[in-house]
């Protein structure tokens, strides 16, 4: 398998767990606690993954296109990410568990919103910045070229979810 091979077979993972996500949020009433917490946990830890390689295999070789107008979307992309991330930062932020419990309908449409935005995201990176690739120069992983540690943030979220405290009574 090759590092892009890696990385849209992630993607596609990305694409299962955001529908997961969007199919929980359209229920009437809230799933279990751990059974919505592990599916957030699915969801984020794929979309950390998928950041930290699209930040290694993606942008680094777009980046070293022969064509300007080539690099310029790459570039696009690569600056909305963090925009894109900090939405989604601050969506975790705004619904910890207990609040999620108390207002489900809140944290279920602005689940409905988020993967909405996200499903948009997914379709123009396949349609505008994935065929690019094809012309790039074949590079190996370059670690974080973007100077952003994307998965620094799970522990965050781990202990938000209380994926540790899980962890430790299956122990």
């Amino acid at each position: 398998m090759s590092n892009l091979d890696q990385f849209f077979a992630e993607h596609r993972r990305l694409r299962e767990c955001t529908a997961e996500m969007a199919a929980i949020a359209r229920r009437l009433d809230p799933p279990g606690v751990e059974e919505l917490n592990d599916a957030r946990w699915r969801f984020s830890r794929t979309l950390l993954r998928t950041l930290t390689l699209k930040d290694r295999m993606v942008y680094p070789r777009l980046r070293l296109h022969a064509d300007p107008a080539a690099r310029a979307v790459a570039e696009r992309f690569c600056q909305s990410t963090t925009a894109d991330y900090e939405r989604f930062a601050a969506h975790t932020k705004r619904f910890p568990p207990d609040v999620v419990v108390r207002d489900w309908r809140a944290y279920a449409v602005a689940v409905r919103l988020r993967t909405a935005e996200l499903v948009d995201r997914l379709d123009r990176e396949e349609r505008e910045l994935f065929p690019l690739l094809d012309d790039a120069p074949r590079l190996a992983s370059m670690p974080f070229s973007q100077g952003t540690n994307w998965a620094a943030d799970a522990w965050r979220i781990r202990a938000l979810l209380g994926m540790d405290a899980a962890d430790d009574r299956a122990a």
